[in-house]
Order: C-alpha cells, then sequence, then structure tokens
C-alpha cells in the first residue's frame, strides 16, 4: 500500500490529467457520438465498433465502397477509414457542393488529414498558395512558348534513358519512365543542366517515394495514437532526413540565381526563377522556395509517371492501337512541319482519347474531391454536412457504371475520340463535347479534381505525357516478353492501385524512325 500511495503522490498531477482528458473525450462521445450524422446510412456496421470497421477497411474498403455505391448511388452515406468517419457524397450532388465557399469545405485541411502535416512537419498554407500561382500564372499561361523545349527535352531524354535497343531489349517501364519525368518535368522546374544532376534526380525523385513512405507507415497507427507513433516510424524519419539533403542541395541553387540577378545577368525562363521573381511579393523565405520546389517535383513526378506507365501497359497488349495512333502522330506531324507544337499535341486526338480510357479503367484512386468540413451545411437535398468530417465522392466506381459509360468493362481506345466526335451516343448529353478531353474535369470524371482547386497542372502534364508517348511509339516498337497477351495486373493498395513497378516491356527501335 505504501508504494501505491508514493506512486499516486509521484504521478497524481499526470494521472488527474489523463483522467481528465478521458473523461472529456467520453462525454463528448456520449453527448455528441455519431448522432449528428445518424441521419446517413453507415456502410460496414455489421462489423461492430468503430475500431472493428476500422481494421475491416483496411483490408476491405474498395468492398465498403461497392457496397454504398450499389445501395445509395443517389444519396449521401457514411463508413468508416483510416482517419475516422466519412461522408461520401453522390456524383449527382457534386455540381452543388463544388461551389460552397472554402471557408464551409476546405481543401487545405483535407490535405493535411490524408497526408498527415501535422506529424511530417509539413502543410505551410502559404507554400501552397505560392505554388499554384505559380502553375497558374507562369507554367500553365506559358505552355506555348515552353513547349518546344519541352519536346526537345524529352526527345534528348528518351534517348538517354533507354538503351540502344538495336533488337528487342528488356526495360524496366516504371523505373525508367520514373527517370524520364523527373529530368523532363526538371527541366522547366530548374533547368536543362541541374536536372540531369544525380543529387536533384535523387532529391525529386527519393523525396517523394519517402513522403509515400512516410505515409502509408504512418496511417497504419490509430489515429489517436499517430503523434506518438510518428517517433516509432522509421520511414518519418527518413524523409525528415532525406528533405534536409534537398534542401541543402537547393538551397546553394537560389544562392547563385540572386548572385546572378544581381549581376543583370539574363536568366532563365523556368520554374525556379519565377518563384525567385515572386518570392519578395509573396513574402517567403528561401528555405521556404527550396520547399516548394520539392513539392513541385512531388506533385508532378509521381503522378505523371504512374499515368504513363498505366497506359504503356494498356497498350503493349493492343498493338492495333497502337499502330492507329502512330499513324495519328505522323499525319499530325506532316500537317505541322514535323514540329510537336502545342495545337499539334491537341490534334493527336486518338492519343488523348487512349490516355483517358487508361484513366477511366485504371484511376488510381477509387475516391476524390476528399475536404474537410469546416463548417455545417445543409444541402438542397437534406442532407447535413456536420463540421469536422471529411466528405469525397466514389470517382472510380463511377467511371465504370454502365448508366455513366457504355460497356464499361471494355478497354475503348475510341471512346472519349467518338465521344467528342458526337458519332456515339453520349449518355450524360454534354451539350460540349470537348467536355470528353484528357484534361477536361466534370462531375462525372474527377480524375484531376472539379471545381476551382481542380488540378492547376493538368495541362503541362498532359503536354508532358503526349510528347513521351509520341515519341516512344514514334521511334520504338513495344511488346510484352515471352509471347503474354494479357496486360500487367495493378497493385491494389487500400483505396489505391498502382501498376506494377518491377514488370518489364521489350522495345525494339523502328528502324525508320521519325
Amino acid at each position: 500500500m505504501d508504494q501505491v500511495a508514493a506512486l499516486l503522490e509521484e504521478r497524481g498531477p499526470v494521472l488527474a490529467s489523463i483522467a481528465v482528458v478521458f473523461t472529456t473525450v467520453l462525454v463528448a462521445t456520449l453527448l455528441f457520438g455519431s448522432n449528428h450524422v445518424s441521419h446517413l446510412p453507415l456502410v460496414g456496421s455489421e462489423y461492430g465498433s468503430t475500431d472493428k470497421r476500422r481494421k475491416a477497411f483496411i483490408t476491405n474498403g474498395i468492398d465498403f465502397y461497392k457496397k454504398g455505391y450499389e445501395m445509395f448511388k443517389s444519396k449521401a452515406y457514411r463508413l468508416t477509414a483510416l482517419d475516422g468517419d466519412r461522408i461520401v457524397i453522390p456524383r449527382h450532388l457534386m455540381e452543388e457542393v463544388r461551389q460552397l465557399p472554402d471557408d464551409v469545405i476546405n481543401i487545405n485541411k483535407a490535405f493535411d488529414i490524408i497526408n498527415e502535416h501535422k506529424h511530417l512537419q509539413m502543410g505551410n498554407p502559404k507554400l501552397t498558395a505560392f505554388m499554384i500561382h505559380i502553375i497558374r500564372g507562369d507554367l500553365t499561361r506559358g505552355l506555348t512558348r515552353i513547349n518546344p523545349r519541352l519536346s526537345a527535352e524529352t526527345d534528348q531524354t528518351i534517348r538517354e534513358e533507354l538503351p540502344p535497343c538495336d533488337d528487342w531489349t528488356s526495360v524496366v517501364v516504371y523505373q525508367t519512365i520514373l527517370r524520364m519525368v523527373a529530368k523532363i518535368s526538371g527541366a522547366i522546374f530548374i533547368g536543362p543542366e541541374l536536372c540531369r544532376s544525380e543529387d536533384y534526380l535523387n532529391a525529386s525523385i527519393g523525396y517523394t517515394l519517402d513522403f509515400l513512405n512516410a505515409v502509408t507507415k504512418l496511417k497504419q497507427w490509430s489515429k489517436r495514437w499517430r503523434w506518438i507513433g510518428r517517433y516509432f516510424t522509421p520511414e518519418v524519419d527518413k524523409l525528415l532526413s532525406e528533405r534536409k539533403k534537398a534542401h541543402n542541395f537547393l538551397g546553394p541553387v537560389i544562392e547563385q540565381r540572386r548572385a546572378a540577378m544581381k549581376a543583370g545577368n539574363d536568366m532563365p525562363d523556368d520554374a525556379l526563377q519565377w518563384m525567385l521573381n515572386k518570392i519578395d511579393e509573396f513574402g517567403l523565405s528561401d528555405e521556404v522556395l527550396a520547399e516548394t520546389q520539392l513539392n513541385l517535383s512531388m506533385a508532378a513526378i509521381h503522378t505523371t509517371t504512374l499515368t504513363v506507365t498505366m497506359i504503356l501497359y494498356d497498350l503493349v497488349v493492343r498493338p492495333d492501337v497502337i499502330e492507329e495512333v502512330r499513324e495519328e502522330i505522323r499525319s499530325v506531324l506532316a500537317a505541322h512541319d514535323g514540329v510537336m507544337t502545342s495545337h499539334a499535341l491537341f490534334e493527336m486526338k486518338l492519343l488523348d482519347s487512349v490516355m483517358k480510357e487508361s484513366q477511366r479503367v485504371n484511376p488510381g484512386s477509387l475516391v476524390r474531391f476528399q475536404r474537410y468540413v469546416d463548417k455545417p451545411v445543409t444541402l438542397s437535398d437534406g442532407t447535413h454536412l456536420p463540421a469536422g468530417y471529411m466528405i469525397e465522392t466514389p470517382h472510380a466506381l463511377a467511371v465504370q457504371d454502365p448508366t455513366v459509360y457504355q460497356n464499361p468493362e471494355t478497354f475503348d481506345a475510341r471512346r472519349f475520340l467518338n465521344l467528342r466526335n458526337g458519332t456515339t451516343e453520349d449518355l450524360l448529353k454534354y451539350k460540349n463535347k470537348e467536355q470528353h478531353q484528357f484534361v477536361t474535369v466534370t462531375k462525372d470524371f474527377l480524375h484531376f479534381g472539379y471545381g476551382r482547386h481542380a488540378c492547376p497542372g493538368r495541362f503541362f502534364a498532359a503536354n508532358e505525357i503526349k510528347l513521351i508517348l509520341a515519341r516512344i511509339l514514334l521511334d520504338y516498337d513495344i511488346r510484352m516478353p515471352d509471347g503474354q497477351t494479357e496486360r500487367y495486373a495493378n497493385i491494389n493498395m487500400g483505396t489505391d492501385a498502382f501498376p506494377d513497378p518491377t514488370k518489364e516491356i521489350l522495345f525494339k527501335r523502328v528502324k525508320t524512325a521519325a
């Protein structure tokens, strides 16, 4: 008893604090619990408690969404995901929801939760606003000016990264495309010399992969314990270490640019320079500028690589489609003096259709339009969205719904080309058929998001993807190894699906390459 008394005397304040916390949580649960969303059906209720539903979601998340989509196509419902309960919004409400102001549904807070910014020491709102300004104001608006350089960098990089391929040569697609995209994007982000530096490639590629690994591992901890789990997750430590190395690389580069600006030298036309020209206007430090460069690389390189890899996996098992696309590319180039201008890329409409169809059958993430509800709001159909909840919509299930796209189980290379031309029935009844372009965002196709926060870099990404695919298809034949005829299966992780990064395709240089 004396030992117990001594322990209570020593630890009394700590135990009292813990008691207060648990009492507060218990009272909040009893008073507020889930009653304020009880009007929404709960998918997965058969598993029992919140913790049991969360564990079931880890292994059967896709099944949760499929069940909800089948049962509640026109009604919002909720389910328990890794970060707690989420409200899933039906497609027909997306137009209304996207118009809600940012102080009601907050994309930045959603990203903070999804990407564990609090635990990974990220999520600077000024940085995000600065990066979006640069992408919209400089990168996208300058695409016509930038495109000749982008095309030249693509041609050079493909020659550098692919072996000679005089005969059929095996290539690990994902790793090869990853380096290609890092170099090509980097030429516009930081300049054509530095983008080939192994230090830059290690920083831009490694940081993205380290970030994804850190988030994935951290999410394996229950939400309530992530604040301490972060210290027992080696992947988090590696991310922070690699970020420091990347800053150490970018710091001197920024200093050299500043010195050149003071000397009155002609400055490069790249994203780093656009940032330097505006950094004082935004009141940001060089440290934030370096972080912005890292985030720009992370946003561009990973997603573009996954997209190109998916498309190549879809094409390599369809040699007839390859030949049709190749013929279109040659025809378009012949009409544009052999130059892949922005307009020439726009005219490659079959290629555009193939790209979008690949996105449709390989949507990557099952859900899109993830937002945090900052203020409670009631929608026109009576659906109440309480503050403190995440909302999202099941994009992948919508684009594979036969009421949205005919024969959705079939890969149809001409699907979106025919919809743009009006030669097949448009179940969505779009008046403007250009809504079926790769870069267009609608409530029916949310790969790039929807509304005012749709991906601002999608126009640059689309040009880069087309340039890479066009050059590969013109200069190389591709086929599956060992006579395989089936497409490589994607790897499913939770609600995400990725191309298998270990798979190989055979490349052989076309003798009459353009």
